[in-house]
């Protein structure tokens, strides 16, 4: 129950390093006496301690886009990408925004990181993130994912990020009623149908021997454990990794529900609980160990 009734989160957020460094960024806040923490198990990533976001509104290495607020469950899923300079990224549903971004420094602006929306006003605001935060390898596209089978040949990719359309459970407080509008039956069952369409549709772009990471910010088993179960039970040439991460909110999650019992590797897939510092989020990791 305290999941649910959290009345702020810490402020998390990563250094831009298209623009600068993290030790750059750590002598403005001890120049300004901003109390904060890094993120141990995150490259360039920090938590405020006790301060709100306001306090980083006049510094100038904000309003320059060198820094970025981004929740921490947000930051995890692109670096178990295994990135490397010479790829080619597909980010699959790519608003919000934050991941494409990310990827976009991980990868030091080498290479492509192709970044699809359908929605246009969405669309836009990634495109002036993109921007603001010089990530020049990014390509945006408009597309509905479950499509993009048509526009890209198979094995095209060597990395692929689904962060998917999903109920967004972590939104809820007990204590806002008005947070509960989105969470219902009928969307959970419309969101699990259209993920299935739109892994069915991405998979095949991945190249042998890489990988793909799925991920969504809800907690319910149809859109998280019963995916996992779908790809592996449709998918032969994929297999998931153990994802190995020391933090205090991880936990491995539940292998049945109700009266589904899943592929007893879906307990290698990750939850990041809701908490102070942190969203709820779901996070698998799948390597495609050879073409069809």
């Amino acid at each position: 129950k305290k999941w649910w009734n959290i009345k702020k989160r810490k402020v998390s957020l990563r250094v831009n390093t298209l623009k600068w460094s993290a030790e750059e960024q750590v002598k403005i806040w001890k120049e300004k006496n901003i109390k904060y923490s890094p993120v141990n198990f995150l490259k360039n990533s920090y938590i405020l301690e006790n301060d709100e976001e306001k306090v980083l509104w006049d510094l100038d290495i904000y309003k320059d886009w060198k820094i970025y607020i981004q929740s921490i469950s947000s930051q995890i899923p692109p670096y178990f990408l295994d990135l490397k300079e010479e790829n080619i990224v597909l980010d699959v549903t790519a608003a919000p925004w934050s991941k494409t971004s990310q990827i976009s420094a991980i990868l030091w602006n080498t290479w492509k990181v192709i970044a699809n929306e359908l929605n246009q006003i969405r669309l836009e605001k990634l495109k002036f993130t993109c921007d603001r935060q010089w990530c020049e390898n990014v390509e945006i596209i408009k597309n509905d994912a479950r499509n993009l089978w048509k526009k890209f040949e198979e094995w095209y990719f060597d990395a692929i990020l689904a962060d998917l359309p999903c109920s967004a459970e972590w939104r809820i407080n007990l204590n806002h009623e008005k947070s509960f509008w989105f969470w219902n039956e009928e969307n959970i069952k419309k969101n699990y149908k259209m993920q299935k369409e739109i892994l069915t549709s991405v998979i095949p772009l991945l190249k042998s021997w890489w990988v793909l990471v799925y991920s969504t910010c809800t907690l319910t088993p149809e859109e998280n454990e019963w995916i996992v179960h779908f790809i592996l039970s449709n998918f032969k040439d994929l297999e998931i990794e153990d994802i190995k991460l020391d933090y205090k909110n991880i936990r491995k999650w539940i292998t049945s529900f109700w009266n589904v019992v899943y592929n007893k590797n879906v307990s290698k897939a990750i939850r990041c609980l809701p908490s102070e510092e942190t969203e709820g989020f779901f996070i698998a990791k799948f390597i495609k160990k050879e073409e069809n």
